[in-house]
């Protein structure tokens, strides 16, 4: 668990915009959506010439989004829960990913894992760039 210098509210709006993901989650160049979020609402998000379709699993505003991959990593699901504590945001972020192949369990041991983290600590990192009313770091094309 990690803390923002913002609002719980203005957390929550920020992460369920499709149109802010490219600005906070590490290594995404876009999102094409039909809908707001919610649950059971798909979108794809784009990473370099790489897309990957997401659904929404959990949605309960303003303090739980999570959604599962439904493409390369069929079966990773990643979870935001805020926690407003005065005019800050407490935010804990979870990825759990169970592999469907011995391969995929292997490439989760040595190499996921450490990748998470990074990406994890990189959400982190922008979300705070962007409670200071900073522009985004560069994103990696």
């Amino acid at each position: 668990m990690d803390s923002v210098h913002a609002p719980m509210a203005q957390v929550f709006a920020f992460l369920t915009s499709p149109g802010h993901m490219p600005d906070w989650w590490p290594g995404c160049t876009g999102v094409e959506y039909e809908a707001p979020l919610k649950r059971g609402a798909r979108f794809t998000a784009k990473f370099g010439g790489r897309a990957t379709e997401f659904e929404v699993v959990d949605y309960a505003p303003p303090a739980t989004i999570g959604w599962a991959e439904r493409g390369e990593r069929t079966g990773c699901k990643t979870s935001f829960r805020l926690d407003g504590r005065g005019g800050s945001t407490a935010l804990t972020i979870r990825e759990v990913w169970m592999p469907r192949s011995v391969i995929g369990w292997l490439r989760g041991r040595f190499q996921e894992k450490r990748a998470g983290q990074r990406r994890l600590s990189g959400v982190l990192d922008r979300l705070r760039t962007m409670e200071a009313g900073c522009k985004p770091p560069e994103r990696n094309l």
